[in-house]
């Protein structure tokens, strides 16, 4: 299984096809390459799945029992992009018209009974990756219009404003600093936005390497502890470490690695009451050497837990200092593990809080 579907839901196909051995091949051939397969033999039972699911690709027979798939597919189109719904229509040889019109009227591709099934996945996982780009673009537009905008308009806003209570030669009030420190802050915010959007994109497009060295994780997890004890003081939150004896190195990037560290660590103080306590813990199980962070929070939601490490998602349990996120950090800590060959992941603590785990091979 490569990164990309490690990092996504199974993808959900449609099969819309009334033959039961193309249906049954096709379903069985998808669901053996990790994709979620539903079959309907008509265009009523497909209309009936696509009022209440959502597929992420749809493979249309055009020519149904109970009516055209061209009717089928012009409804769909009514309501779905190319992009937010990529429909495959399946043909005979013969029917090279009836393509031709499929095409016109929506379709994104067709394929050709008898199928080449090499065929069949490779169109698939194309019509996938445009859809997963679109997806992230709109994402992106979502961050730039709302992450980007928002305390872009206070910026400006605040310097307008200082701008006429002091004009040039005027002493600054303490008003007017604490003014051009909350601008200074919200400046800082964007840039650290902008450093992830670029840094995610960077190593979703397999642009970033690692350089795997030998590396002693606990020296690691000090440095992470002490760069956040400022942090954690300031919102009356302990954070200790508790390490296992003798482990041995990992091959590591340590750089990257104490950026995992420092997004689960500050993620773990954010979301902590005051007077809580976070813990940063090693331990050393055969061949991986991993290491914990637990908080005393609020713990993460059922429904949330699926899409912990996906990009822009936010919590509903917001932080406990009023703290601004943008949803990237678990994304690019998610990103960084898999390219160290090791597993990220998170639980609910028994009693309160949650933890948030990683793990990486013995160098």
């Amino acid at each position: 299984m490569d990164r990309e579907d490690i990092r996504q839901a199974p993808a959900r196909v449609l099969i819309v096809d009334d033959a039961p051995g193309v249906s049954e091949v096709l379903g069985m051939k998808l669901e053996r390459e990790g994709y979620v397969a539903v079959v309907a033999a008509s265009a009523e039972r497909a209309s009936k799945l696509l009022e209440v699911d959502e597929f992420d690709v749809i493979l249309l027979d055009i020519r149904l029992p109970d009516g055209s798939g061209f009717e089928l597919l012009t409804r769909l189109r009514q309501r779905r992009s190319l992009l937010d719904t990529p429909i495959i229509v399946i043909s005979g040889l013969d029917q090279t018209s009836d393509v031709v019109a499929a095409l016109q009227d929506g379709a994104n591709d067709y394929v050709t009974k008898p199928f080449d099934l090499a065929v069949v996945f490779a169109r698939i996982r194309t019509q996938l990756a445009l859809k997963r780009l679109k997806e992230a673009n709109d994402r992106f537009l979502h961050v730039a219009g709302h992450d980007l905008k928002k305390p872009l308009v206070s910026m400006l806003d605040t310097a307008r404003q200082l701008r006429m209570d002091f004009p040039v030669e005027t002493p600054m009030t303490e008003n007017g600093q604490a003014a051009l420190t909350a601008l200074i802050e919200s400046g800082q915010f964007m840039q650290h936005i902008i450093a992830d959007l670029l840094e995610l994109r960077a190593l979703r497009d397999r642009r970033m390497r690692v350089q795997k060295l030998q590396a002693d994780l606990g020296a690691i997890v000090r440095q992470a502890v002490a760069r956040n004890t400022p942090y954690a003081k300031s919102k009356d939150i302990e954070l200790q470490m508790e390490f296992e004896r003798d482990m041995p190195n990992i091959q590591a990037d340590d750089t990257r690695i104490m950026q995992v560290l420092e997004n689960l660590i500050s993620n773990a103080i954010k979301f902590s009451p005051p007077g809580g306590t976070v813990m940063v813990r090693t331990s050393h199980d055969g061949e991986w050497i991993s290491c914990e962070v637990s908080d005393t929070g609020p713990g993460i939601p059922k429904k949330e837990m699926g899409s912990l490490f996906k990009e822009y998602v936010r919590l509903s349990s917001p932080a406990t200092g009023g703290e601004q996120a943008a949803g990237l950090g678990l994304a690019i800590s998610f990103e960084l593990v898999l390219l160290h060959d090791g597993e990220i992941g998170a639980r609910n603590n028994p009693d309160r809080g949650a933890t948030f785990w990683f793990r990486l091979p013995v160098g």
